[in-house]
């Protein structure tokens, strides 16, 4: 391997607190593990790794991600033993399923560049170069996901590893779990740490049960069936509805809403949705029928519709991560907002399957069970 700047890698681990045996007590247990094992991962292609736990900023107080990563970068800076010629960023729970040979390329830019594992919207990054003019442009980012470009505005030239297999996998709730075991099920798929491996068929969600994607047979069905229709909404990337279009025997009806809502610039721009506005004309019970009047299956990304409701991308605003991933698997009994409940209730009851969730299913969520579809899961 040619010699490079050696990098100092701040991975996230999440917030303890959660009420043992809920929905986000059970997802928070799984990205710690990822976090420990993708730190194990990084340290052995040779970078330096420290913590970077995730905080509650005080009360009325709005969190800055760059303020706070910053911050963090320079104490992890004076504590280390040599000199630092690059730093990075990962979200702990981030590319579990990018393979080594590309994880070693994000580990590896060269002076005057930052390499992302997507460059407009990241969840892990390193740059090499003027560390002085990096961090000060990162102290402006108000989240992650801006980071690379705030940086290549700086003058950094940007490398984007989102082409890379699996790159952009990231998981934040339960159904995230749900997809990584699905994952580790599929054939050419990276093998998974044995500690996070055991957690996923270890973990039961309330009432006891496995985590398995919903509907994953009837969905699988219908994209198999040269008769049937897939309803998809959401911030699905170009790449996944590519996929679906040459992967899937079914058609492919796609509404694609709100893509890089949290990085558009300064947090400008109100999210915005044509399912969300119907909804707010009629009702979420209208919403999930007009939707399954149009095919035979309904993908939702229902944070689109929570972003679009409450006018921001910020996740502090939308209904509780509770309520969220409760909703994901359809348990409405768990939820106090009411059109969310509302919503959730009329998808379970639906005549078509529904399956809701956030970005991670609609991206590369629904190519990992394209696959699940044809070889039999």
């Amino acid at each position: 391997m040619p010699e490079r700047p050696a990098p100092l890698v701040l991975v996230t681990t999440p917030p303890g607190g959660q009420p043992f045996g809920s929905h986000a007590a059970i997802a928070a247990d799984g990205q710690r593990l990822l976090a420990a094992d993708l730190s194990r991962r990084l340290g052995r292609l040779g970078a330096a790794v420290a913590p970077l736990a995730s905080v509650a900023p005080p009360d009325g107080t709005p969190f800055h991600w760059g303020r706070w990563f910053v911050d963090a970068v320079r104490r992890a800076m004076d504590d280390a033993p040599g000199s630092v010629d690059a730093i990075g960023y990962a979200g702990g729970s981030s590319l579990s399923l990018l393979a080594d040979e590309a994880l070693d390329d994000l580990l590896s830019p060269v002076p005057g560049e930052v390499v992302a594992n997507n460059r407009f919207s990241a969840d892990a990054f390193v740059v090499a170069g003027d560390l002085d003019a990096a961090l000060a442009a990162l102290e402006a980012c108000d989240n992650d996901n801006v980071a690379p470009r705030r940086l290549n505005d700086a003058g950094f030239a940007w490398r984007d590893l989102g082409t890379a297999p699996w790159a952009r996998f990231d998981v934040d709730t339960t159904l995230d779990l749900a997809l990584l075991r699905l994952a580790s099920r599929l054939r050419g798929m990276r093998t998974l740490g044995p500690a996070v491996a055991g957690y996923l068929e270890m973990a039961r969600l309330p009432g006891d049960r496995r985590l398995e994607v919903p509907h994953l047979e009837r969905i699988g069905a219908v994209m198999r069936d040269r008769a049937g229709e897939l309803v998809v909404a959401g911030r699905v990337p170009v790449t996944t509805w590519q996929e679906l279009e040459t992967e899937t025997a079914c058609r492919v009806r796609c509404f694609v809403e709100e893509r890089g809502m949290r990085s558009a610039r300064g947090g400008e721009q109100r999210p915005r949705s044509l399912l969300a506005a119907l909804m707010g004309r009629a009702s979420p019970a209208e919403l999930v029928e007009e939707l399954a009047r149009l095919g035979d299956a309904v993908v939702l990304d229902t944070r689109v519709l929570m972003a679009a409701l409450v006018g921001s991308a910020d996740a502090a605003a939308w209904p509780p991560e509770e309520e969220r991933f409760a909703s994901d698997f359809g348990d409405h009994g768990r939820i106090g907002t009411g059109w969310l409940r509302e919503l959730t209730e009329a998808a379970v009851g639906a005549s078509v399957p529904f399956l809701l969730g956030g970005h991670a299913l609609v991206s590369d969520g629904l190519r990992l069970m394209v696959a699940a579809a044809w070889q039999g899961h």
